[in-house]
């Protein structure tokens, strides 16, 4: 059988170490055969070459947390919204559902899914799962437009029997009652748990630690308030964001859009000081509206990739993978090399897939964007195949 080889030459790879100067990457079919700099190994005479033009090539991003793009919602048109944010370099996906969701909506939401994500069409698997955010939140915390319903072990347990382990991350609030026993259900399919929407004290989080929470929820956003008052006088107690800060096991989500109105550009300087590169996670947490259209005036392009609901606040964001990861250089001033490992490396260790994805290395697969020096997508590439 003939195999497809490919070479991307004059490229700087980005690499979760450094990034290579004047590197080839070699392609066989769908995997990485070679990767270094030029000259270290010999390119196939036959290979199709992919000039990379001294741009940047990075692992594809992974966006774990993810509500829709390209005018669809992701419960409802799963294969056309992960295509939608393909061309932004986003080369595996979680479509997330939401809490506002009835438990029927959210039923028939995962039968999508997991229908979708047993087609073979030509990007199916760029759906590497299923991120249930709810529906047991608190209800204190967040854009709540309907009644949050209490932690259901029926419901629950129809959707772990219905996806099981393609559900890979699931948001919860710990106190509420019946979360214990949900999250121990939730263990036999090796689901990463997520706080959000809560107001769970610190003991209570590293308590779901031990059982899988792995998340802290796109932090702080509806991720409750340090209690207030205070136990005494003039000091500060630890909330939501505190404790998942502190812990070392627990990766921090971030929504870093251009203007800081979800986390402000020094909170995304903090929690990357704190946590560090190798426990930040790059999210869009996007609506429907993303990838739609670009901001026309340049005031816009500050607050274009939000969405403000009238009378509860910010709900989401138009965000695509590769402006979020442009967002948070510019407001925590990390590297390249740090970015793709916030946006690539990270999430895929999370879903255990970086046996096969999440960074540029021999044997894995040829899921790859081409970016300039501000993260403006040039070629993206997926399972080895060039993305028209």
């Amino acid at each position: 059988m003939m195999q497809n080889v490919k070479a991307i030459v004059n490229a700087k790879i980005v690499t979760p170490h450094s990034i290579i100067e004047n590197g080839v990457i070699v392609i066989i079919d769908d995997l990485i055969a070679e990767c270094g700099p030029k000259g270290s190994f010999d390119v196939p005479a036959d290979a199709q070459l992919i000039d990379a033009n001294h741009h940047y090539v990075g692992p594809g991003f992974i966006d774990i947390h993810c509500h829709g793009g390209g005018g669809h919602w992701s419960w409802e048109q799963p294969y056309s919204f992960a295509c939608a944010h393909l061309k932004f370099g986003t080369t595996g996906i979680l479509p997330t559902l939401v809490y506002n969701q009835s438990r029927e909506e959210t039923l028939e939401g995962v039968q999508t899914i997991v229908r979708a994500m047993n087609e073979t069409k030509t990007y199916s698997e760029l759906i590497v799962g299923i991120h249930m955010e709810g529906p047991y939140i608190n209800a204190k915390y967040g854009a709540i437009e309907s009644p949050i319903r209490p932690v259901d072990p029926e419901e629950y347990n129809t959707l772990l029997s219905l996806a099981g382990d393609r559900i890979k991350v699931w948001t919860l609030a710990p106190e509420l009652e019946g979360q214990l026993q949900f999250a121990q259900a939730a263990a036999a399919y090796g689901i990463a748990l997520s706080v959000g929407h809560s107001e769970a004290d610190a003991e209570t989080i590293f308590a779901f630690a031990n059982m899988g929470l792995q998340i802290g929820c796109h932090c702080t956003n509806a991720t409750g308030t340090t209690p207030s008052p205070s136990r005494y006088r003039g000091s500060r107690e630890i909330g939501v964001d505190e404790a998942v800060l502190v812990h070392d096991d627990i990766y921090a989500e971030i929504i870093p859009d251009a203007g800081g109105i979800h986390v402000r550009p020094l909170m995304c300087k903090l929690i990357h000081k704190t946590k560090g590169t190798h426990r930040v996670i790059i999210i869009t947490d996007a609506i429907d509206e993303a990838g739609t259209a670009q901001p026309k005036a340049a005031d816009d392009e500050k607050h274009g990739d939000i969405r403000f609901i009238e009378g509860i606040g910010v709900s989401g964001s138009k965000l695509t993978m590769d402006k979020a990861v442009r967002n948070m250089v510019n407001h925590a001033n990390v590297s390249l090399v740090d970015a793709f490992i916030m946006a690539s490396l990270n999430p895929a260790k999370v879903l255990k897939l970086d046996h096969r994805v999440g960074s540029v290395a021999k044997g894995k697969l040829a899921n790859l964007v081409i970016v300039s020096e501000r993260i403006e997508v040039k070629t993206v590439v997926f399972q080895g195949k060039v993305v028209e």
